[in-house]
């Protein structure tokens, strides 16, 4: 009995350590075309938000500069999504760039000058990923969640 309870004991101490939901962490998600538009959602632990939004294609030509941003707090049930979504240091685990291919004709692809940019640090670790959005999709399933949530996020809570 005692042979078999320790290891199980250790098992059980690993499984639910990869499960942890993170405790101090910073999340930003930048959507962005290319001298066309630019979004930016920041997410802390401590629940607070900002977005900033700027179509940056009519600023230059009415040659102002109009920003919408938000700042605000996460419910309860938006920052359980979002940890959710970012437990398990899966993001750790990704590439550096998703969807950036070389000898793109980019007459054929509609998303050419749209980028996903993710930047997560949690305590004194780091990941940037680049994504490029591709009509192939091959991103994996959780980060795509991740993509959602952080535009249905921005819809709701950012002022028109």
């Amino acid at each position: 009995m005692k042979n078999f309870s320790i290891p199980f004991l250790l098992f059980v101490l690993l499984f639910t350590g990869c499960t942890t939901t993170p405790k101090d962490f910073k999340l930003a998600f930048t959507m962005e075309s290319i001298k066309n538009y630019k979004l930016s959602v920041e997410i802390n632990s401590d629940k607070s938000y900002h977005i900033k939004q700027q179509n940056l294609f009519f600023d230059a030509h009415a040659d102002k500069e109009r920003v919408n941003t938000s700042d605000g707090a996460l419910s309860d049930e938006e920052f359980n999504e979002l940890t959710g979504l970012i437990t398990g240091k899966w993001l750790f685990k990704m590439k550096s760039t998703y969807g950036i291919k070389k000898n793109i004709d980019s007459s054929q692809d509609p998303l050419d000058g749209l980028f996903y940019h993710l930047n997560y640090t949690e305590g004194s670790k780091s990941k940037y990923i680049l994504i490029h959005p591709t009509l192939s999709n091959d991103n994996p399933k959780k980060l795509s969640q991740l993509i959602k949530f952080f535009n249905d996020f921005s819809s709701k809570h950012l002022t028109k």
